[in-house]
């Protein structure tokens, strides 16, 4: 199994799988901002943040990283 760090906190392969799908997935929810640069940071922050909380479904992890954008 391997283990990733991001930001301090280590995840494992399913974690980092769930995450990349919901980060693939913002992004292309929001193609019109692709090339922003911070658009994408932000997205992937909040995704981190959810997984260290303990999320581990990527829709979940999906919602919750555009729940604020819509906000």
């Amino acid at each position: 199994m391997n283990i990733i760090s991001i930001q301090d906190v280590s995840f494992d392969e399913a974690a980092t799988l769930a995450m990349g799908e919901a980060f693939d997935r913002a992004c292309k929810s929001l193609r019109s901002f692709w090339s922003a640069v911070t658009v994408r940071a932000i997205i992937a922050e909040r995704i981190i943040e959810a997984a260290k909380n303990g999320e581990r479904d990527p829709g979940r992890l999906y919602e919750q990283a555009l729940k604020r954008s819509v906000a």
